[in-house]
């Protein structure tokens, strides 16, 4: 399937494009199917053509690219929705002020890759990970802390009272559709305002007819991977089922400094020992369309992760682990076109369990000996109410939790450890006005969330008294975000909004042996503002198809900053600092060159300052966050071959809070070639070709060089 040429209509091509990112245009106003009894208007003049590039032109797979960029003269206009649209209660991408990157499912289908890795590719995105594939994860952006990003699995957020951010290597790859990633201001549509931004997980999605694929992966460390997914929609019923085991030795080889960074003459070239892993995910689905414009869905995904944990010296005897299981059910109600104000609506209640079983019963890891396991229960309801019409479309959201966490000392069953539940209640409204012939969109929004913690006293894992007490704490949270159209292939954008984070059970009582708690802590605030543009223009040129250009800054002020400091064991508590302030550019270009080449980049160059009464501090890189990150990509296609490069830096990291312990520049470099025969495709990849060793975590590293070959069978 082929867009429209250029110079056929006036302005860029509307709608997810081919590098999955949209184009500036008008917004769709219709998130989901046309809407029963009602005829859609028609506009006049080159908002009419827009539109009908919107309808005409769906996100292209890789088989289809290639059919397209064959025979230029093909155009094809249907009135179908592309795949990738939107449902009610979705964020529409196509109004929304925020500065957001899109991945698609082809971006990652068929290759053995973590999400970690997927989404650290993104321009403002960091991700660290505590040792190679299934290792604990973290994503910051713009220089956030992991616990200002909040992490969505289809709306549902997966971020629990406990905190320590979510582990990003919990989430398979193989049930997820697309990824969204909000950075700076949060769509009121999420249940919780935050400070960093938000991480969207859309999982697969059942279509008309018969989909389905298997897949197959092995490389180094002996990392093996089968998934596979099958949805059937023959008419009012869809059902989908996913699957997915994965399993790794994660014995790589690295260069150890034996706690010595200054005497190179001890170190020496050791394999990673106690790293292995293992996992499995399922995802059900079932929906049933009522009418064109009511649905009902029940999904239920379930994880489960057995990981080993590795020593700060790399011993041959270390037996720690980490397991996780967790299950998430959902039971969600859409309807478009109700009653006579002709409102959406997208309601959900939600259950997610989470067991967490700490081991470490020799005391290798943390301090003394410890096997603790974590019980989190949470049940709520989300409720998202808009109406649209020419003019504006306004939103109401409403959000209620209710979070209980229970830890249990399993060495010692006289010890009765702390229990603690937090309620949360939430509501939204934001108004997206449509000005100036749509040429303005002003969306001004406001969130209030109210938290009632209640702690029960006992005796914490430190074995020191804890009296118990109870929390009560609400917050108002304004924005405000323009997005301007001066021409039909540029869009401006600015956002400006007020943000709290709470802390959380994890820095208020510590846990797992590697952190002290502090119930005395603060709610961090924080006033983001972010202002740049995205130029879009489609190309009719020779050589040049597509270009793509955005480019930003951003300016985010934290007060109470909530901050970890460790001591000569490395043990770590959460403290108060005066604030934080981080200051950026984030730059992406996307390129098609002669109907065969993709040229893919982005630069991010960011100062997170700390803001410290504490004279060591203050001045001083916030730990964690890197201070410039390069990231480029090549890819060639002909046919059914395509063969990619790509390259990524980050530099100007410390691991602690007085820049005393600095983190080598992380260089990386992957190659890759997939081979599509009918139904089956073939895919390579080389990761860290230079070999480079690296750390995200201070003792902690990354794998060298490694391979994998992954085989896909589609339906």
């Amino acid at each position: 399937m082929k867009c429209l040429p250029s110079s056929l209509v006036t302005g860029c091509i509307k709608g997810p494009g081919f590098f999955g990112t949209a184009c500036p245009g008008t917004p769709h106003r219709s998130p989901r199917r046309r809407q029963s009894g009602r005829k859609p208007k028609l506009w006049a003049g080159p908002l009419a053509a827009v539109l009908l590039l919107f309808v005409a032109c769906p996100p292209l797979s890789d088989a289809q690219t290639d059919q397209a960029t064959a025979s230029m003269e093909s155009i094809v206009v249907t009135a179908q929705r592309p795949e990738m649209s939107r449902e009610t209660g979705d964020v529409n991408l196509d109004s929304t002020p925020s500065f957001y990157s899109l991945i698609t499912r082809k971006e990652f289908e068929g290759k053995i890759e973590s999400l970690a890795e997927v989404i650290e590719k993104e321009t403002g995105v960091q991700v660290r990970q505590a040792g190679g594939l299934g290792s604990f994860s973290t994503v910051s952006l713009r220089g956030s802390a992991t616990d200002q990003v909040l992490v969505f699995l289809d709306g549902i957020l997966l971020n629990d009272a406990s905190g320590g951010g979510v582990d990003l290597s919990t989430i398979s790859l193989s049930d997820v559709e697309s990824i969204e990633i909000y950075r700076g201001a949060t769509p009121v549509s999420f249940g919780k305002s935050s400070i960093g931004g938000v991480v969207n997980i859309r999982t697969l999605r059942a279509q008309k007819g018969i989909h389905g694929n298997l897949a197959a992966g092995y490389g180094s460390f002996d990392t093996r991977k089968l998934s596979g997914f099958l949805s059937h929609k023959p008419g009012r019923w869809d059902y989908l089922v996913s699957a997915d085991y994965q399993a790794s030795g994660n014995d790589f080889k690295f260069l150890n400094d034996r706690g010595t960074s200054w005497n190179p003459k001890d170190d020496r070239e050791e394999r990673r020992h106690n790293a292995q892993f293992r996992e499995n995910s399922f995802l059900g689905k079932i929906g049933y369309d009522f009418t064109e414009d009511a649905r009902l869905d029940f999904m239920d995904q379930w994880f489960s992760k057995d990981q080993g944990l590795p020593t700060w010296n790399n011993s041959k005897l270390a037996k720690t682990s980490f397991d996780t299981e967790r299950n998430i059910a959902t039971v969600k109600l859409t309807a478009n076109d109700v009653g006579p104000y002709h409102f959406n609506t997208s309601t959900f209640l939600d259950f997610m369990h989470k067991v967490e079983e700490y081991d470490d019963s020799e005391g290798q890891v943390g301090l003394g000996r410890q096997r603790n396991r974590y019980t989190t229960n949470r049940f709520g309801g989300h409720c998202l109410i808009d109406r649209h019409t020419d003019r504006n479309t306004l939103s109401l959201m409403l959000d209620a939790q209710r979070e209980t966490y229970a830890p249990e000392d399993l060495l010692n069953s006289k010890n009765d450890l702390y229990e603690s539940s937090r309620n949360s209640f939430s509501i939204g409204l934001q108004d997206s006005l449509y000005l100036f012939r749509e040429r303005v969109i002003l969306t001004p929004a406001v969130r209030y969330t109210h938290l009632f913690d209640e702690r029960n006293g006992a005796v914490n894992l430190w074995r020191s008294s804890d009296k118990g007490s109870n929390g009560d704490e609400g917050s108002w949270n304004p924005q405000v975000g323009f997005k301007v159209r001066p021409r039909d292939d540029l869009t401006l954008k600015t956002n400006i909004g007020r943000y709290v984070r709470e802390p959380s059970f994890f820095e208020l009582f510590g846990d797992r042996g590697f952190f002290i708690g502090n119930p005395d802590l603060k709610s961090e605030r924080g006033t983001n503002f972010d202002v740049g543009f995205e130029y879009c223009w489609p190309g009719n040129h020779r050589w040049v198809r597509n270009v793509v250009l955005s480019a930003a800054y951003f300016h985010n002020d934290v007060s109470d900053l909530i901050t970890r400091v460790y001591d000569a064991r490395g043990i770590g508590k959460s403290v108060n600092i005066s604030g934080s302030l981080i200051r950026g550019v984030e730059t992406s270009l996307k390129i098609e060159l002669l109907s065969h080449f993709r040229l893919i980049g982005n630069y991010t160059r960011q100062d997170p300052i700390q803001e410290s009464e504490i004279e060591a501090f203050d001045g001083k890189v916030l730990p964690g966050r890197f201070q410039e990150s390069y990231f480029g990509r090549f890819e060639a296609f002909y046919g059914p071959v395509k063969v990619y490069a790509e390259h990524k830096t980050e530099k100007g990291l410390f691991y602690d809070t007085a820049n005393l312990l600095g983190a080598p520049n992380k260089k990386e470099l992957n190659v890759g070639a997939s081979l599509v025969l009918r139904s089956f495709t073939f895919t390579l990849e080389a990761r860290n070709v230079g070999n480079e060793q690296y750390e995200d975590f201070n003792g902690y590293p990354m794998p060298g060089r490694s391979a994998y070959l992954t085989v896909q069978y589609k339906f």
